[in-house]
């Protein structure tokens, strides 16, 4: 369930169902030897001004939500059009200039000129540095500029580190809880702040070993609303890894299709169906020159390998949550085996 391939002995990532099925039977000695050996890692900061010295590891997962929705309030924009059109998310600064991630769609369901509404609640002129039209992805990058302020950006995770039942966060602004507004009525209210950000939890459902067209290739059980597209997918760590695309259950009735114009068998498509999807992160950076700088280099393995199971261990449904992990797993593997899957799984596991 990769779509990337492992780097060594070091990714050893609880790939047999029975090993993980053995976590059930932990002591609590060895439960605590797990959150303290996790604890220890750091989370990586791309923006030291955001995060500085704090550790995700030490936040509980009862205020971990918060912590995300706090990230994802400081780089998430709104696209605008002569509307509202959808969402993005800040990615790199180059002395006034910033750049900002979002989806070829959301560019596609309004006309010139474009507008980015930051956090602060301004809009700014945008233009589109890429539209990737050349490439079959879903993606654009627009640049806007602004000198009186700094925002923050975001920092780009790694989705080679993904697990099927890995909690994951998608933001954006759903356009039912947003109110779009002119830019003259944002003049009158220079430090009116950004609303309707939405922050939805869920779990990743589905990691496809090929994309499908337009690069989507990550699905989970997020409950993205339309207006979220092109907003940031965050890991636990408050990583981005990937960008919000597709919500579960499309209006139309034609099947997902891989890139290369094959069709995935009906349990898999039964599954992608009801998922939410995402392209990874990677993609952006690979095909826009711009954000080549972007890319991380040396990580923390056994951090990032160590991080999903510590938290569901510490929480205090450890039980619970292990054995959804692994109902999780045991149904994506057998879905890309094209066996029929059970289908009580409800949509939002959070």
């Amino acid at each position: 369930m990769k779509w990337l391939p492992t780097k060594g002995p070091k990714n050893r990532r609880f790939r047999d169902l029975e090993a993980k099925k053995q976590l059930l039977n932990f002591k609590p000695q060895a439960t605590m030897l797990v959150v303290c050996l996790a604890s220890m890692g750091m989370f990586l900061s791309g923006d030291a001004s955001q995060f500085k010295a704090k550790t995700f590891a030490s936040v509980s997962p009862q205020k971990l939500p918060g912590e995300i929705n706090r990230i994802a309030a400081s780089i998430s924009v709104k696209i605008l059009g002569k509307d509202f059109l959808g969402s993005g998310f800040i990615v790199q600064q180059q002395g006034e200039k910033y750049a900002v991630i979002t989806n070829q769609h959301v560019l596609r369901a309004g006309e010139l000129p474009y507008r980015i509404q930051t956090p602060d609640g301004k809009t700014h002129d945008a233009k589109v540095v890429s539209d990737l039209t050349s490439t079959e992805y879903d993606l654009a990058l627009l640049q806007f500029k602004a000198s009186d302020i700094e925002y923050h950006r975001a920092v780009i995770g790694n989705s080679l580190y993904l697990e099927v039942g890995e909690s994951i966060f998608a933001a954006g602004f759903p356009d039912t809880e947003v109110e779009t507004k002119t830019p003259a009525i944002f003049e009158q209210q220079e430090q009116a702040k950004l609303s309707g950000l939405a922050l939805k939890p869920g779990r990743i459902a589905i990691i496809l070993n090929k994309a499908l067209e337009e690069g989507y290739q990550i699905g989970y059980t997020n409950d993205v609303k339309k207006g979220m597209s092109g907003g940031p997918l965050l890991n636990s760590r408050g990583e981005v890894i990937g960008v919000n695309g597709k919500h579960a259950y499309p209006l139309w009735d034609a099947p997902e299709l891989y890139q290369d114009g094959s069709e995935p068998c009906p349990p898999l498509q039964e599954l992608i169906t009801r998922s939410s999807l995402a392209i990874p992160i990677e993609k952006s950076i690979e095909l826009a020159p711009q954000l080549k700088s972007l890319r991380l280099t040396a990580d923390d393995e056994a951090t990032q390998e160590s991080s999903l199971f510590a938290r569901e261990l510490n929480s205090a449904t450890s039980d619970d949550s292990i054995k959804l992990v692994i109902k999780m797993q045991a149904e994506a593997a057998k879905s890309e085996n094209c066996q029929e899957p059970k289908r009580d799984l409800p949509l939002i596991l959070e």
